[in-house]
Formats: structure tokens, sequence, C-alpha cells
């Protein structure tokens, strides 16, 4: 019987990673125009391990996007707020066995916004690390989320959101066109600018001058987010517009012809809240708000801001 000769190519060896790249931060959430501080480690575990380049890509992405129900369109729109690159090694040199350590220091721009995750949009931070080596076992890509906090202070807004206000409204009863009567309405605040954390003093008094009552009152602190994106496949723009509750004050039902006075209403600006932000994509702005059944509602804008007087003048 003569031999069979089999032909073919050996499988080739893989090679398992020999790199492995982690961080550490100093802290995991920064103010805008601070400084990022890092330490990058980076682990080898082969001698022939030899460093070409290596470098970190820090950006911040806003994303905006929907599909609306009615025409079927996407909706879809990308910005870029951060885009830095910062070198971590200048120079090629071999990798002995071990960690290495490489220290990493960037600022954070004054106009970069705050981190956001949202049903449709969210604004993201990353800390991209690449190393490219002598082969592919010992090249390594590790992506690192941050946190960004956008720095303001209440003695950058304007001098007269710093003063006391007394809003006064008046809303009209009408059924079948004939009038019912009148509510006035009149909310006293020190000023309509506060910060992160801060508790919100409201004096109200409400006339129900109307043979109605009015039922469920109450003081709301309302967060509006409003979202832009751009059409997948025309110049055409849509608009998102979500209300988010963040702390209410109830009142007493008023009767008709009757007057109530409260004098000390508290409402919270809960500390994990975001300051107020204006972007090309995403804005995010803050009222206070009293509605009453039915049909009673109005709205005083406020300013938030991350951080109180820089100065520490006014508290």
């Amino acid at each position: 019987m003569g031999g069979i000769e089999l032909g073919g190519c050996l499988p080739t060896q893989i090679q398992m990673p020999s790199i492995a790249l982690n961080l550490v931060l100093a802290e995991t959430r920064i103010f805008s125009g601070d400084s990022l501080n890092a330490t990058v480690l980076l682990d080898s575990a082969d001698p022939d391990n030899t460093l070409i380049e290596f470098f970190a890509e820090i950006l911040g992405i806003g994303k905006t996007g929907w599909v609306n129900i009615r025409t079927d369109k996407i909706y879809e729109t990308e910005h870029e707020f951060v885009h830095i690159v910062v070198p971590l090694c200048q120079r090629k040199i071999v990798l002995n066995p071990g960690r290495h350590r490489f220290n990493l220091r960037v600022n954070i721009p004054e106009t970069a916004p705050s981190s956001l995750e949202s049903q449709f949009g969210s604004i993201r931070y990353t800390i991209r690390l690449q190393m490219v080596g002598n082969a592919e076992h010992c090249s390594a890509l590790e992506i690192f989320p941050f946190l960004v906090l956008a720095k303001s202070y209440l003695d950058q807004v304007p001098q007269a959101i710093l003063r006391h206000i007394d809003y006064e409204d008046e809303i009209n009863f009408t059924v079948c066109t004939l009038p019912f009567g009148v509510v006035r309405l009149r909310i006293g605040l020190p000023r309509t600018g506060f910060c992160v954390g801060e508790v919100i003093r409201v004096s109200i008094s409400v006339r129900n001058g109307s043979r109605k009552q009015l039922r469920e009152c109450c003081l709301q602190l309302v967060l509006k987010s409003h979202f832009l994106a751009q059409s997948r496949y025309e110049q055409a723009n849509d608009t998102k517009l979500v209300e988010t509750l963040l702390d209410s004050h109830q009142i007493d039902n008023i009767k008709g012809r009757s007057e109530i006075n409260a004098e000390e209403c508290l409402l919270r600006v809960p500390e994990q809240t975001i300051p107020s932000m204006h972007s090309p994509i995403i804005s995010l702005s803050y009222v206070l708000r009293f509605i009453g059944l039915p049909g009673i509602e109005t709205e005083i804008p406020l300013v938030i801001t991350s951080l109180g007087y820089k100065h520490g003048i006014g508290k």
C-alpha cells in the first residue's frame, strides 16, 4: 500500500496579551476648569515587550437621538465638547516584566458641560489609553469613564437674580365665557439664583376670588431638560422636552372667596442636581411652579449653580 501524503498548514499559535492597562483617578468627579490627575498603570509580562507609542485621549462627547413616532423619522446629533491628546511616553523603550507607572495631568476646559445621562441624550467623558507595541500581543486599548461637573458660582449670575423678588399673577376663571372670579397669587423669594444642596424658602399668598375651590395646590421645583437633534436624512431639526420633579411642598385646599398665607414653604435643591446648562444640543433649566386644580399654573425661572459664592460674599 502506498503512503498517504498529508498537505496543509499547521495552525498559527495565538499569543495571549502580555500587556494590561489600568487607571487610578485622584478624583472620580472633576470640575470644569480644574486639572484631571491620574496614574496610568501598565503591567508587562514579557521581557521582549517594547513600547513604541503610548498616549491618552480625553474625550467629551454629547449625543442626542430618538425616533419620531408620528413620522418614523430618525433624529440624532453628536457634538464634541472636549478632545485632548496627551503623550505618555515620548520615546521607544523596552518594558521589563512588572508594573510601570505614568503620570497623567490635563486641564479640563472651563466651557465643558456637566456629565449627563438621559432618555434622549447624554454627555459622557472618557479617557482612552492606547499603547502600540512591537507586536500585537503587546499592544492594548482601554477606555475609562469619568464625571465632569460644570463649575459655576452665584457671583457669576446677574445681580438682579440675587435680589429679593415678589412675583404676582392673576388668573381669571371663565366657564362658557362667563366670568367666575379672579385668583390672585403672590410668591416671595429671597432671590432666584441658588446653589446645589441649598434650601429655597418661599412665602406664598393666594386669594381665591372665585366660587370654586382650589384643590391639590402645591409648590414644585422642576427641572426642564431640552434636547435638540437633526434628522438623519434631511435638514430638519426636532426637539424634546423632559420635565423632572425635584421637590414639592403641599398647600391646603383653598375654598372659594377665601385667602391663605403660607409664610414659609421649604424646597431643597438635591445634592446630585446638575447646574443650569446651555449647550448646542442639550440645555437644562429650572423653574419654581405653583399648581392648583382646576387649571392654575404659574412658573418662576430659577438659576442653579454648582457652587455658592466664590468669595464668601452675600452668604
